[in-house]
This record gives structure tokens, sequence and C-alpha cells, in this order.
């Protein structure tokens, strides 16, 4: 009898497997961030609307962050009559994310999530839920059928936010002031040379008109936008002289922004080619060490938050992490290597702004695929009143 269920037993262990590993996506695939959704503790059942979701997808991955999820099952239907259903129940972590699921060659159009919790299960209280989409060149540009019908020309927009880990690095951010039509980012001296960057907005939409990238060197570049940045979306690639540094990048807005609610603007910049990598310039600077990934920690309340790291073709032998901006409290950071193995680190350290937390010593000959930290902004910080969220690095040396 036992021989009978030995190999069902297996089955069911395999699927459930399947739903809570580690993701992998293939060049020139991106992934597209198409729904963020905070938990109802108290909901059996959740509905989440996809339908303004741009272009089509050929996968599918959830993400949780800020708690645990227990989750029964999730529906995923299309346009039409297709829809993909989970086979087991699953749990996710702050941090973890689904496999990659309903993966075809063919592009769709997502319309509806739904979600039914495990009873008995209770997700965390500040958990939130993430839709991630596996997009193509051609699901960038495709359209929904029906809106495909003749309308009014909507306000120019500009790209959709694709951020690949491995290629972009936060190296900047701030809030725009009330009523400008202006603003600057400041680039920390010195951080590292970059091939092309991008502009991201966050919460609010900005009209820009124009990027002006100064160098360390006084030398100027610009580069015209002409276009209205959607909230959480992004400009294309620019590129740039990577052979300097970065001391500033300028926007000249269409428009004032927002007496209310002004939008946050988020600087990305791709290394040089050869920064990164083992005997690569950016040794020669900063003592040697290199900065591999960067997040904003924004609440006030403790929360996690994963902070994924770029591409390095072999390990570290230290890691840190530097904060600018305002202070933070840093509970607990969990680094997380490329086999899946971790090291928690317990913390529970005030880190002013300009101070740093390390060095922490790393696993010999292991690469770091992400960093989780545990961690709030100070609720109250005198010195930096204009600063409205800290700007976490990590840097790691050889």
């Amino acid at each position: 009898m036992l021989q009978r269920f030995v190999p069902v037993l297996a089955m069911l262990v395999w699927v459930a497997a399947s739903w809570c590993g580690p993701a992998q996506a293939a060049a020139p695939e991106r992934w597209v961030r198409i729904a963020q959704h905070t938990i109802d503790v108290n909901a059996k059942e959740e509905t989440i609307d996809l339908a303004a979701a741009q272009g089509s997808f050929v996968g599918f991955q959830l993400r949780a962050r800020g708690g645990r999820v227990a989750i029964q099952q999730i529906v995923l239907k299309f346009q039409g009559d297709a829809k993909h259903e989970s086979p087991a129940p699953f749990q996710l972590r702050s941090g973890e994310r689904t496999r990659v699921f309903a993966r075809e060659d063919t592009e769709r159009f997502p319309e509806v999530l739904s979600v039914a919790y495990q009873n008995g299960v209770r997700s965390g209280r500040s958990a939130m839920l993430e839709l991630w989409g596996l997009q193509t060149r051609d699901g960038r540009n495709a359209v929904r059928p029906e809106q495909q019908m003749p309308v009014p020309p909507p306000p120019p927009r500009v790209g959709q936010l694709e951020l690949d880990a491995s290629t972009s690095i936060l190296i900047a951010a701030k809030t725009a002031g009330r009523e400008v039509t202006s603003e600057t980012l400041d680039v920390a001296d010195g951080i590292a040379k970059f091939k092309r960057l991008k502009l991201a907005t966050r919460a609010n939409e900005a009209a820009i008109d124009r990027i002006r990238v100064v160098f360390g060197d006084g030398s100027k570049k610009e580069f015209a936008v002409n276009g209205r940045l959607q909230p959480n979306t992004s400009t294309p690639w620019f590129d740039i002289d990577g052979s300097k540094f970065i001391k500033n990048v300028g926007l000249e807005l269409k428009e004032k922004t927002s007496l209310t609610a002004p939008a946050r603007f988020e600087l990305y910049g791709d290394p040089e080619e050869n920064w990164i990598r083992s005997g690569g310039d950016g040794a020669r600077f900063n003592d040697g060490w290199v900065l591999i990934g960067a997040q904003t920690a924004g609440f006030v309340g403790f929360d996690n938050d994963v902070i994924t790291l770029a591409d390095h073709d072999d390990g570290f032998s230290e890691l840190r992490v530097n904060v600018s901006g305002r202070a933070i409290t840093l509970n607990q950071l969990r680094i997380v290597y490329d086999n899946g193995e971790e090291d928690i680190v317990p913390v529970r350290s005030r880190i002013e702004a300009g101070d740093t937390y390390g060095p922490i010593t790393l696993r010999s000959g292991q690469k770091v695929k992400e960093v989780l930290a545990r961690y709030r902004s100070r609720v109250i910080e005198v010195a930096n009143q204009d600063e409205n969220s800290a700007l976490v690095q990590v840097w790691a040396k050889r």
C-alpha cells in the first residue's frame, strides 16, 4: 500500500515546490511589475483588476513584500476565455517569489487576478502581493484589441519602468519641490562610472522637457524627453560617456510640479563594462569598494525590503551598507547567495545619514544574489527635514 502512495506524494511535493522557487528570465525579455496590492487580512478572497496593464506578457510571477502571504489558490484570467490556476496552496515570505508560471510563447493580456487565502493562516498585516509579468520587446508595444479603436490622442507618454537589477542600480532619489519647473538630482562624488542612465517617477506624474547630465569635469550632455512620465514609469536609457564620473542630473519640466503631491524622481545607472568585474576599474576607487545595489527606505515602521544586486563575475569577500539622505534603524540583514543559502546578520543599530554599517565577511567564493534588509527611516530627523526617505546602498569589496 505504501508503495502506491510514494509516487503520488512525490508529485504533490514537486507541484508545490514549483511555486516557491527562484525566478528565471532570459534576455531580451524583461520583468515588469503589473500590480501591487496591499492584502486585507480579514478577507478570504480578493480580486485585483489588471485591465490597465500596459502591453502583453508571456509569463508571470508573484512576489511578497512586507510580510508573509498564505495563499490557497490564485486564478489569473486573460483576455478571452483563457485562465491559469495555481496547482496547490503555497506561502511566500517577504522578499520571496514564485517560479515563472503560465509561461507560453503566445502573447497574452491579463485581465483579473483572483486570490483565495488559506483558512486559519493569517497573512502579515502589512503584507503586499505583487504580480510581475515577463514582457518581450513585441509585448511592450502591444495594444489590447479594445484599445485599438480610434480615440483622441492621449498626452505624450514616456516608456514603462523595467527594472533589470543585473544592470540597473539606483544612484539618486529625490522628491521634487512644490510648484517648481526644474529640479536637480545630486550624485555622490565618485560613486561609479556609468555608460547609460534612465529616470523614473514614483507616486505622481511629471511632464519633463529635457534632462541635463553634468559630469565631474564640468562637461555636460543634454537629452530631449518632451513627454509626460506617468507614475511608476521610466524614460528609455540615455547613453553617456562612461569614462567620466557624474556630478548631478538636472531636470527641466514642462509644467510646474503639484502643490500637494509632487513627483518623486529616481535615477538609475548601468555601470561601465569593467567597473564591477574582478580586476575592473571600480577597484581603483573608493578603497576598492564598489556599489552593487541600492533601495530607498521611505517607511516609518519596521518593514522588509529586497535589494537585488548587480551581476558580478565572481564573489566578494566583504559587504557593507551605506546610508544617505536621513538616518535609519537597521534591525537585520539576510544575505542571500546564488545557491539559495543565507547568512542572517542581526544588527539592531541606528545608522546616521552619511554613515556605514560593516564590513560583513562573506562566504568565500560564493556570489551574493540579493540582500533582504529589515529597517525603517527615522520618524523625526531634524538635520534632514527636507529629505523624505533614506537611500540605502550595498557596497562590496574583493
